[in-house]
């Protein structure tokens, strides 16, 4: 609605504000100044006043009260001991049989009630899912256990809401590079096993090594226990043909599988001054 000249004497969505006093009592915004959003139909008055963690801190408290740990650490307490195992006991104190630290109540040995209670705190649709900063500011007002920060930035690392929701805040990735092309043939190789295939008399993986300038390649039969197969016997099957047959390489480019990471592989390519070249598993763009 619009109001010409001096009758305009507020805008009309400010109309609603209380030291706004309109002039004539029979302007039509007298009726919009004051309006009931929530009504009682619309919102139950209890779900307000209801403590979403109670139940959670009622479970805290029994546990807290019958864990023989517990008993351990008041009775450790008692007796003015500072350490109890890797536990450090300074302003702990018991009170009505529940342990203490300072005002927070102690939540010990079960990480199935820690996860509820952050949970509890994290998942609130009023909070919108918070960060670890925020949620360990909340949890710690009322509640402690050793390693609260760690347990609390690991369910957030892991919460699926926050990973699809939320934008990451690590430093750009640079563009990717691309390998280098070799100079010489069997000089850069890749390699990479083809596992789960069906049983033969003999052989149920097939390992490929593939010259990354001239494109062949050596496919070798082998037989794989538990999807894996051991370093040495990848290392057999490099040198006997790989080495005999091309002599030495420089460069290796492979997944990150057990065989490629081990300690044992890392040691035997560093003697042989060979470079690793590791990439993320199922990325084709890479595998040749």
């Amino acid at each position: 609605m619009y109001w010409s000249d001096k009758q305009n004497i507020k805008i009309d969505a400010l109309t609603c504000w209380a030291d706004v006093v309109l002039r004539d009592s029979e302007d039509e915004r007298v009726c919009y100044q004051w309006i009931t959003i929530l009504t009682s139909n619309r919102m139950k008055i209890a779900d307000l006043k209801k403590n979403i963690s109670e139940s959670i801190y009622k479970q805290i408290l029994e546990i807290n009260e019958i864990d023989k740990n517990c008993t351990l650490l008041r009775e450790a307490i008692a007796r003015d001991e500072t350490q109890y195992e890797d536990i450090k006991l300074k302003n702990c104190r018991v009170q009505n049989e529940i342990l203490y630290k300072d005002s927070q109540l102690w939540v010990l040995f079960n990480e199935f009630l820690q996860m509820n209670l952050i949970r509890e705190i994290h998942d609130q649709s009023s909070v919108d899912h918070s960060d670890i900063l925020r949620t360990v500011k909340v949890i710690k007002r009322n509640y402690y256990w050793s390693f609260m920060r760690k347990t609390i930035d690991r369910y957030i690392r892991n919460c699926y809401i926050c990973q699809c929701s939320k934008t990451s805040k690590d430093k750009s990735n640079n563009l990717l590079q691309s390998l280098l092309i070799s100079e010489q043939r069997w000089q850069d190789i890749a390699m990479n096993f083809i596992i789960n295939l069906s049983d033969s008399s003999e052989y149920n993986a097939i390992l490929t090594i593939i010259c990354r300038l001239s494109k062949k390649r050596h496919y070798i039969f082998c037989i794989t226990d538990d999807e894996n197969i051991t370093v040495k016997k990848t290392a057999e099957m490099l040198i006997q043909w790989v080495y005999w047959t091309h002599d030495l390489l420089s460069f290796i480019v492979s997944d990150r599988d057990l065989q490629f990471i081990s300690i044992l592989w890392k040691f035997l390519c560093k003697r042989l001054s060979i470079f690793l070249r590791l990439f993320t598993v199922y990325h084709f763009q890479i595998d040749d």
